[in-house]
């Protein structure tokens, strides 16, 4: 059943209401419902101030902006029922808005991730809106932003996945080694571009208590006959402090050439409240590019458990492929943040 947008936003607007007024209530771990297992409720403000001067990662000359945005500001929650046999019925819905104007955040509202699906000790099950394995196993490794880094990565021109409606996800893991299977058919949530998607990733974590590996392929059918492909791996070394990683993926695709894209991230914990994240990449495309290069940094000082200030900026110096002059774009955002509940992304 379709609710109405008006209802739709009235309902946001309530929960989020109830979430500043009751943080209490909001950050319960655990809500048991007789019969039907226990339902951990989050939410999360989120508004900064945005200043673009162009589109990152753009061929082509576009136009400076300012604004006051609601960067993923949501509400959700997590379900957990244990039905015996050491088997779990696992439940998980978000619903907010990503970038919009302060006076717009409660009618762009839309859901986020929302899946449902069953853990056992072989792994788990689940089907619905989730990150895909590329994204998890590749992307998290090379990009700790919360809403953009100038990763060759997040360009939509070398790779730009997010999330998948529809997906069939697979997890398990054994000690150290995980992995995840996707699989996306021809769903019930119709995409306008692509018919079927199929994906695979895995990680070993802390080999040597230091040294994380990971490692992810993607491939979609899309609904005009041709097929996109992406290879990605990437190597991340951890000490108490600092943490470097390294990662490359090539996207393959009907044009001439492929695309190949190279990030390195330094992450540095100065304090135990403030972090600082530096990024780096370049892409090796001649169907869009001569040449691209992008950098970004992400700076967060927490305040308590929940607050958190920070600032988050990239830039990026493009040549088109046979074009003339560069395109140079930055883009920079300042916010505070309060997490409600226990989940953040």
């Amino acid at each position: 059943m379709n609710v109405p947008r008006p209802y739709e936003s009235a309902a946001f607007a309530t929960v989020l209401l109830a979430a500043v007024l009751y943080p209490a209530a909001v950050a319960a771990e655990n809500i048991g419902i007789p019969g039907f297992g226990n339902f951990t409720l989050f939410s999360t403000l989120n508004i900064g101030g945005m200043t673009n001067d162009g589109e990152l990662g753009a061929t082509e000359e576009t136009e400076s902006q300012q604004t006051l945005r609601s960067v993923k500001s949501l509400v959700g929650f997590d379900w957990v029922w244990d039905i015996g046999r050491s088997h779990k019925i696992l439940g998980h819905y978000e619903y907010g808005g990503q970038f919009s104007r302060i006076e717009d955040t409660v009618d762009d509202a839309r859901p986020f991730r929302s899946w449902i699906g069953v853990e056992n000790f072989l792994g788990t099950f689940t089907f619905g809106k989730q990150q895909l394995a590329f994204d998890k196993y590749y992307g998290d490794l090379i990009d700790r932003s919360q809403a953009f880094y100038a990763t060759g990565y997040t360009t939509p021109h070398a790779g730009g996945l997010t999330l998948s409606s529809d997906l069939v996800k697979v997890s398990t893991s054994i000690g150290k080694f995980s992995a995840d299977l996707d699989i996306r058919p021809d769903g019930p949530t119709r995409d306008a571009t692509i018919e079927s998607r199929v994906g695979f990733g895995m990680m070993y974590r802390q080999w040597l208590n230091r040294i994380s590996v990971g490692g992810a392929f993607d491939r979609e059918e899309r609904r005009n006959g041709t097929t996109v492909e992406r290879y990605g791996g990437a190597v991340e070394y951890r000490s108490e402090q600092w943490t470097l990683a390294a990662g490359a993926h090539l996207v393959s695709d009907q044009t001439p050439e492929d695309t190949k894209s190279y990030n390195l991230l330094a992450s540095v914990q100065i304090t135990p409240d403030n972090a600082v994240h530096l990024s780096l990449s370049t892409i090796d495309d001649n169907d869009v590019y001569d040449s691209f290069l992008g950098a970004g940094y992400f700076v967060d000082h927490r305040i308590g458990s929940q607050f958190s200030l920070y600032s988050e900026g990239a830039a990026t110096r493009v040549d088109a492929a046979r074009g003339a002059n560069g395109i140079y774009a930055y883009r920079v955002l300042i916010g505070v943040r309060y997490d409600f509940g226990n989940v953040w992304y």
